[in-house]
């Protein structure tokens, strides 16, 4: 045991096992114990520094390093009397943890961590200029309202399309399949086209999926016969489905993380690029409620479009929006892909050595070894990697433009769908994708039957008014963004800093309180609204139909900022698991809604959804306080 010259604190001496006893080593600093995975020291430790943890993680197969005191300064006064034994320094691969939970410094001193850690690499996505990092969200928000509101819409246009196909003796649930179909491809298609971004890069399959959703939208607009209609609405929704996933995807980066040297265990995991971890919600929301201002006012316009020249006249609109979102995204949204070191994730330089603290063997008397390593160096805020043009090429406008920046490594879309897997058997991964599946099917229920009551006694709307109400859903937008992501990012950091700069995940669910008593009060409500309608004024519809948008941006935006957080290194199957399930669930729950009013009423039919709802929210519960085990075993598991 030594005494530090400057600080008067003990430290630990710990001793090296060679690479055959031991593959890695991953000592926390003694007298600073909070490293990226969070943890702090605590003063129950006879050294009145250690945590009640155990100093070393147990990440040998083999028995446990040897742990002796040795004290620096003797062995100084030895060392001219014999030979010394000193070891070198392990490689960086070697101390690399073997997983990470989620557990992550967010805040130091007063300031904020920047997760992921800025490289001085000019190409790296996060040292885009504000600018450019606000033009490439406004693409992706274009493309994505021209493939969502496409499908979305049609809930306004419905009172238009009904008396044709009525005549042509399609029935009320084959109608049905033009909300519900459409729905399940959006889940789907994340399922194709997440690992083949994953193996080739982001860049071309954004622009292939641009293309195929302007050729969707020309064939709905050109459609003669239902069939053709559902046809194109499916394969609009299969394009559409990349700004579930891989649109958020843009904003992502790879995770390289080496368990052992040259092992690459999770080198295509995703994380927050652009922004950062202490930004995700807020930019989540805004990216969720700038989608909702442009959607709900093409809808607002799309009864009357319709009523003017047609209902297929809408398709030809959406033809235009996502031809300029094509031309826009070849210009302007570059290759965002980038590899990473897991450490990059856990609030401390990916090159910073001096957080770690590798011991040396003890084999001789006369062993010198290291008793403390400087302080560890945190990019933040106010303090960030300059860009390094020497070992570095400079970003052109040019470079932005390649299709293909990466050699396409199909190793890694195989990885990624047995990711995909794996991430299916997390508990709280299901519990977010089905909360977000049962919401869904909620609200498509929803959207399908509010149209025919409003134009029906006693409210008798006109069949062009009925899109106005969407004018509550811009309000709505707009109050989400406080409400759900500057509310989330707030959370996080408040507690982060209670807790002595560590982040847990968990703080995050904290935020979904909102949506969750919202959506099982509206839901119970427009069971009795469409039950007996004439004893509800026409805003309790309006204000389930433009509720329900807190419910969809809370339980979306909430959840997939908590999976991200706890699991970066899995963020590219999570954000497949999460449409896909959602999809699967809303499709399954809301298929038969109109069968299911018919035979049991309204109020028992959303009474159900509200109670089975409920149940799966309760369990949140559990998981905001046990969360943390089943994250450490979910990643143990999947190492």
């Amino acid at each position: 045991m030594t005494r530090s010259s400057t600080t008067g604190r003990k430290t630990l001496a710990c001793a090296y096992s060679p690479p055959n006893q031991l593959d890695t080593l991953f000592v926390r600093r003694c007298d600073n114990l909070r490293i990226g995975s969070g943890y702090s020291a605590g003063p129950g430790s006879p050294l009145g520094l250690l945590p009640e943890m155990d100093a070393l993680e147990k990440v040998s197969d083999s028995a446990k390093p040897p742990v002796g005191d040795v004290d620096v300064e003797k062995n100084s006064e030895k060392s001219n009397d014999g030979d010394k034994n000193v070891t070198s320094t392990p490689n960086l691969d070697e101390m690399r943890p073997r997983f990470f939970d989620g557990t992550a410094t967010l805040t130091v001193g007063g300031q904020v961590v920047l997760i992921p850690t800025p490289s001085a690499d000019p190409r790296d996505p996060l040292n885009l200029p504000k600018w450019h990092k606000q033009l490439i969200i406004g693409i992706i928000v274009l493309y994505a309202i021209s493939g969502l509101c496409l499908i979305t819409a049609l809930s306004a246009l419905i009172v238009f399309i009904m008396p044709d196909y009525q005549r042509d003796g399609i029935t009320p649930d084959q109608i049905s399949n033009l909300f519900t179909f459409p729905n399940l491809f959006l889940g789907l298609g994340n399922l194709v086209s997440m690992p083949i971004a994953v193996a080739i890069g982001r860049r071309p399959v954004i622009l292939v999926s641009n293309v195929l959703l302007f050729l969707a939208a020309v064939l709905c607009a050109t459609n003669r016969n239902y069939y053709w209609h559902l046809g194109g609405r499916m394969v609009a929704a299969f394009a559409a489905a990349q700004c579930q996933a891989l649109a958020l995807l843009i904003l992502q980066v790879r995770v390289l993380w080496a368990v052992k040297p040259g092992v690459r265990c999770s080198d295509f995991g995703l994380l927050q690029d652009i922004y950062f971890l202490h930004q995700r919600a807020r930019v989540f929301q805004i990216y969720a409620s700038a989608e909702v201002l442009l959607n709900s006012s093409l809808v607002i316009a799309s009864s009357y479009m319709a009523d003017a020249l047609g209902w297929r006249s809408w398709y030809w609109l959406f033809a235009g929006l996502s031809g300029l979102a094509m031309i826009l995204t070849f210009f302007f949204v570059p290759e965002t892909a980038y590899d990473r070191p897991i450490e990059a994730f856990m609030g401390s330089h990916p090159t910073d050595r001096s957080n770690l603290l590798p011991a040396v063997q003890n084999t001789g008397p006369n062993t010198i070894t290291r008793s403390r390593s400087p302080g560890p160096k945190y990019a933040t805020v106010d303090e960030r990697p300059a860009a390094d043009l020497e070992h570095f090429k400079e970003r052109t406008f040019t470079s932005n433009l390649r299709i293909f920046v990466y050699k396409p490594t199909w190793s890694r879309c195989w990885l990624c769908l047995k990711q995909i897997g794996q991430v299916f058997l997390f508990p709280h991964v299901l519990w977010v994708a089905i909360n977000n599946g049962l919401f869904q099917g909620i609200d498509v229920s929803i959207q399908m039957t509010y149209a025919e009551v409003l134009v029906k006694p006693p409210y008798n709307w006109a069949n062009t008014s009925v899109s106005l109400i969407q004018l509550g859903q811009v309000l709505i937008a707009l109050l989400c963004v406080p409400l759900i992501g500057w509310l989330s990012d707030y959370v996080i950091r408040s507690s982060a800093r209670r807790n002595h700069g560590v982040h847990e995940p968990e703080k995050r669910l904290i935020a979904w309180i909102l949506p969750m008593v919202t959506a099982l009060i509206l839901t119970v409500l427009y069971g009795y609204v469409l039950k007996n309608p004439e004893r509800y004024h026409w805003m309790a519809i309006v204000s389930v139909v433009d509720g329900y948008l807190i419910v969809l941006m809370g339980v979306s935006t909430v959840g997939t900022a908590y999976l991200i957080d706890s699991h970066p290194s899995f963020v590219g199957a999570i954000l497949v698991a999460l449409p896909v399930t959602r999809g699967l669930v809303g499709f399954g729950l809301s298929k038969h809604t109109t069968t299911y009013i018919a035979n049991i009423g309204p109020v028992k039919t959303f009474g159900i959804y509200a109670a089975v709802s409920a149940a799966f929210c309760l369990l949140g519960v559990v998981l905001f306080f046990k969360g943390k085990k089943v994250r450490k075993l979910c990643a143990q598991m999947t190492q």
